[in-house]
């Protein structure tokens, strides 16, 4: 299928602020994010469940029921005043609503959607049948614990306004190689467990030729390797040019690159793979994570992984046009 862009955002568009999975838990973290849009010139609005809360199923305390939730999406996606899709936050729910989720409108007008986490159920699912390129990152009611920083949010408006340009990528010496080499693809990807989740399903992620990128947290070492054996399994990382490497660790305790139990299972797990493989890219569930457009084009290079220099990442186009063709 085609790629599509979606249409980039302009000042006094109107946002649809949505609640897919979960309900917002911190009103404080909210209420910066929708201050933030309107300093970016832009006029959030909250759709009609967007801060409901159900404790259902137990643990998961979904943001409204499946209908309520979905009725929200599906106006966001299908109303031409709203120019974009932005979720309040994760948590669980998101894939509950893809089975009754008509995405069609977004192919004759395609407008960015943003979330990660549970969100990259709704990201795949946009991919996979419209082409559209959606963009993975830090949400509405980002926590002070989870900030992207300065240079996170710039990052975040340029992808969603700059045509002209790929935006480029903050800094960072973290990324450290396991397989070196160099490679380019669309990345597609997200969190791991929900990348998981959608084995079998109509909207199973399709690695062939693309830079594959995974992230989680909460997740222990040993469930860690478990869902990438199966990934394996299936083919989909040996299928992937490169793949990119976010942070894996438990909530509470130190990112991967310092926890050598993970370390050992992400070298040993991804060991036999002949493409391109770095750990350490500031994505996913950690403060200064990046937003990456879903389905845009990017460079992945690795040097020798005896050589102390970072594998870095590259965008090779803006994620955004005027007129939303590929």
């Amino acid at each position: 299928m085609a790629r599509l862009f979606p249409t980039a955002l302009r000042p006094g568009d109107e946002i649809a602020v949505v609640s897919p999975a979960s309900g917002v838990r911190d009103r404080a973290a909210l209420e910066r994010g929708l201050e933030r849009i309107r300093e970016w010139g832009f006029v959030p609005t909250l759709m009609p469940h967007a801060l409901e809360s159900l404790d259902w199923p137990e643990g998961s305390t979904l943001a409204a029921s499946d209908a309520e939730r979905l009725g929200d999406l599906q106006s966001a996606i299908t109303d031409p005043r709203y120019r974009a899709v932005v979720c309040l936050r994760g948590g669980y729910g998101a894939a509950r609503l893809l089975r009754d989720l008509d995405l069609t409108p977004l192919a004759a007008d395609p407008k960015p959607i943003l979330g990660y986490s549970d969100i990259t159920a709704l990201l795949a699912a946009v991919f996979a049948e419209t082409g559209v390129i959606g963009f993975h990152g830090p949400m509405v009611a980002t926590t002070e614990a989870m900030d992207p920083g300065d240079a996170g949010w710039a990052l975040q408006r340029m992808l969603l306004t700059e045509t002209d340009a790929p935006a480029a990528l903050p800094a960072t010496d973290a990324p450290r190689g396991l397989q070196a080499g160099t490679a380019e693809g669309a990345l597609v990807g997200g969190n791991l467990a929900l990348v998981q989740s959608l084995i079998g399903t109509p909207w199973e992620i399709d690695t062939s030729g693309a830079l594959f990128f995974l992230e989680d947290v909460g997740e222990a070492p040993y469930r860690v390797d478990r869902m990438l054996t199966q990934l394996d399994q299936t083919g989909a990382l040996e299928r992937a040019a490169g793949i990119v490497l976010g942070d894996f660790h438990v909530t509470g305790t130190p990112l991967a690159s310092e926890q050598p139990s993970m370390l050992r299972v992400l070298a040993e797990r991804l060991a036999h793979l002949e493409i391109p493989v770095a750990h350490g890219f500031p994505i996913g569930h950690r403060p200064g994570s990046w937003t990456l457009p879903y389905g845009g084009r990017a460079r992945l290079h690795v040097p020798d992984t005896d050589a102390d220099a970072p594998a870095t990442l590259e965008l090779l186009e803006p994620a955004v046009s005027g007129t939303g063709a590929a």
